[in-house]
């Protein structure tokens, strides 16, 4: 009996959790000034965070869901086009939100001595190279295509 393979065309497995933890969290090991990162999906779900987040993880994701659509409801009642990245500075750190793609983002807390250029740098090159790793399939689409009627993107742009 031969083994069993899969076809060519098949679509590839997603990501589990575990492997968008990985992720995450050897973005924040590599990137000086990085305490903590999460994913969060379209609809403010916690997708993956790093272990910096312990307890933390889903009012983070909470928090940047809400800073999202602020930012972009702001952002269209001023007709300033789409928002790429929000940024609030506290007396302890700083929370940087990225579009990742497809209305995901990217939240990190940042230590108030991390160089927010460089942070930022390093969250657009995650999101690029990694966009689609990290952008969750919409709700009731399988590998062949949506089923049905799916959510239309946030108006958010992918740095």
């Amino acid at each position: 009996m031969s083994p069993v393979t899969q076809p060519a065309s098949a679509a590839p497995a997603l990501p589990t959790s575990e492997g968008l933890d990985w992720i995450v969290n050897r973005f924040t090991e590599r990137v000086v000034g990085i305490r903590a990162a999460a994913v969060v999906s379209a609809d403010g779900l916690l997708l993956a965070s790093s272990a910096g987040l312990v307890g933390d993880a889903t009012r983070l994701a909470a928090v940047s869901s809400g800073l999202v659509a602020l930012s972009a409801g702001g952002a269209q009642l001023l007709d300033r086009g789409g928002v790429s990245r929000t940024i609030i500075e506290m007396a302890h750190g700083t929370i940087v939100v990225m579009a990742i793609s497809d209305g995901s983002l990217l939240a990190v807390l940042a230590s108030p001595q991390c160089d927010l250029g460089v942070a930022g740098y390093h969250m657009a090159r995650l999101a690029r190279q990694c966009g689609d790793v990290l952008t969750p399939a919409r709700r009731g689409q399988g590998p062949d295509g949506p089923a049905g009627n799916t959510t239309p993107p946030r108006p958010w742009t992918a740095a």
